[in-house]
């Protein structure tokens, strides 16, 4: 039953985050950029790197997720990514700027809330559990013989 809790959890994760990313590479990386500097945190060099990366990075994590390779890294690189989206967010509330998140790129506006603070987290959470107890169930990780591959290992013979 854990199996089928982990591939469900990794999946839908997986499909949000290339959802994701698709929606900000349809934007193309000047909005991206300028969704980015709206949190007034970091200076223009990264801003304009990460609007360029960001929704390609999403899309590429996001289908490690759904496929099951390299879950559990996968997972932890998520679960960072979420905890940042989490504090960007939040510092947005705190120094109520009215600016859009951008998490789905400019066709979904989304404002800052403690709501949305609260569902990166769970988002954060989630991708732990992947990480830690993933792959599960339908995982490519499984099929080359990774962790949860359903293979017993033989005892050495001497």
């Amino acid at each position: 039953m854990a199996r089928v809790a982990v591939l469900v959890v990794r999946v839908a994760i997986g499909l949000l985050l290339v959802f994701a990313g698709v929606l900000k590479a349809h934007d193309g990386p000047s909005a991206t950029a300028l969704s980015i500097a709206a949190y007034r945190i970091l200076p223009s060099l990264p801003v304009k790197l990460l609007g360029v990366a960001l929704p390609y990075f999403e899309i590429l994590l996001g289908g490690y997720l759904v496929i099951g390779l390299f879950t559990r890294i996968a997972g932890w690189i998520a679960a960072a990514q979420f905890a940042l989206f989490a504090a960007a967010v939040a510092s947005l509330v705190i120094r109520k700027l009215p600016a859009d998140c951008g998490c789905f790129g400019s066709s979904i506006p989304t404002p800052p809330s403690w709501g949305h603070v609260g569902a990166d987290i769970g988002l954060a959470i989630a991708a732990v559990l992947v990480a830690c107890f993933g792959p599960g169930m339908l995982a490519v990780d499984a099929r080359l013989g990774g962790e949860d591959s359903g293979f017993a290992e033989l005892p050495e013979t001497t």
